[in-house]
């Protein structure tokens, strides 16, 4: 059983249809423009544009494709630091961030010496607003990142108050919506999102395909481009596009806009039964981030004093993780648990499931009596300390 959606999905064999014709007969470069093979491209291109930008409510002309959302993030933040005046500017990055952000604004520290400060979060996952109020009071230009969903804990951060400090600070306001987009409503423009990354990969698209937003403004947002190139996506993205990705990214945006709202219902539902039997078996058992708004496919749940990762191996036919993809070889605790207050033992015997599209009835029973009857049978009892 498939149980890890947050790390990737399936790609959706309508996506699969739709790019299909664009891997073999009609192969054309988008940047060429001199030939018809090349014009159905860009129009391709252009098609897909509209229906990405469509999904967060955006305009076309505010979309720049990137090869993920961790290049989106990059280029933001990045772009953002450009090549001078390090001094003169400041990064407020939330402490539950993805390691996409994470790690590039430590990297531009130890690079450039810029400052880099980390609010806290609340247990449930929320950023502290007293302590963002004070990072933000800064006379330096401040770029603020907060993730709209948490990637293990599924916490769905409140963004107008976050938005709200962004503004009154005269901050630009850059949010990862990876996990949101095809899960919640998402409306850039409302929420005053200032830049915002999402990737194809996490809602039925093809892997290699990501999307940094950036509102149109005056003055413009100004990015030093990641990669220098022929010009493609207005400067700042150069490289031939992957015009097979983009339309499927096009598609899964079109699929997910058509259908969330009511895969939302299911998915809570199957969800909410997980941990309803699980608790009721397992008294021992806790959910993170319970106390806050979900998203209704993810729970992180932990198992006391048992080791997430033996549970993982005993349960072999279940695909689940105990934290990010993108930190899964790592070996210490998830610094997202640590951020709301797990030690490092109660870190360390937590796992995070998520359902998706394809997940069945029958799926979430097998879990739940195989996760049972797998934690009575490793002797596990009574709650973890630390």
């Amino acid at each position: 059983m498939y149980a890890d959606y947050n790390a990737t999905t399936p790609t959706d064999p309508r996506v699969v249809n739709a790019m299909q014709p664009w891997l073999t007969q009609r192969f054309g470069n988008a940047s060429s423009r001199e030939y018809r093979l090349a014009w159905d491209a860009a129009e391709a291109v252009e098609d897909a544009r509209a229906r990405v930008a469509t999904s967060i409510n955006a305009h076309s002309r505010e979309i720049v494709f990137t090869a993920s959302a961790t290049e989106a993030l990059n280029l933001a933040i990045k772009g953002f630091v450009g090549y001078a005046g390090w001094d003169r500017k400041k990064l407020v990055v939330c402490a539950t961030e993805h390691a996409a952000v994470l790690a590039c604004c430590s990297h531009l520290h130890h690079a450039t010496g810029i400052e880099v400060d980390m609010p806290g979060v609340d247990r449930d996952g929320r950023i502290d607003a007293d302590a963002l109020g004070a990072a933000l009071c800064s006379s330096k230009k401040v770029l603020l990142a907060v993730m709209a969903v948490n990637n293990e804990l599924g916490t769905i951060q409140p963004l107008a108050p976050v938005a709200a400090a962004a503004g009154a600070a005269s901050a630009i306001f850059l949010c990862d919506l990876t996990q949101a987009v095809g899960k919640i409503p998402v409306d850039v423009h409302s929420a005053d999102i200032d830049m915002a990354a999402f990737s194809a990969h996490k809602i039925y698209g093809p892997k290699g395909q990501g999307a940094l937003f950036i509102r149109h403004m005056a003055p413009a947002l100004e990015l030093e481009p990641l990669i220098a190139g022929g010009g493609q996506e207005r400067g700042l993205r150069g490289g031939t596009h992957n015009v097979a990705g983009i339309v499927g990214f096009g598609e899964a945006c079109a699929i997910a806009m058509q259908e969330s709202s009511t895969e939302a219902v299911r998915l809570a539902a199957l969800r909410d039964r997980f941990e309803r039997s699980l608790r009721a078996a397992l008294p021992q058992i806790w959910v993170n981030g319970a106390g806050s708004d979900r998203v209704a496919n993810t729970t992180s749940i932990g198992f006391g004093n048992i080791d997430a990762r033996r549970l993982l191996r005993d349960v072999d036919e279940i695909d689940a993780a105990t934290r990010s993809a993108c930190a899964s070889g790592r070996d210490e605790p998830s610094h997202v648990l640590k951020a709301i207050g797990l030690g490092d033992q109660r870190s360390r015997a937590c796992i995070r499931f998520s359902f998706g599209r394809f997940t069945t009835d029958a799926e979430i029973e097998f879990a739940i009596e195989k996760i049972i009857r797998s934690v009575r049978r490793l002797g596990h009892s009574g709650r973890a300390s630390g």
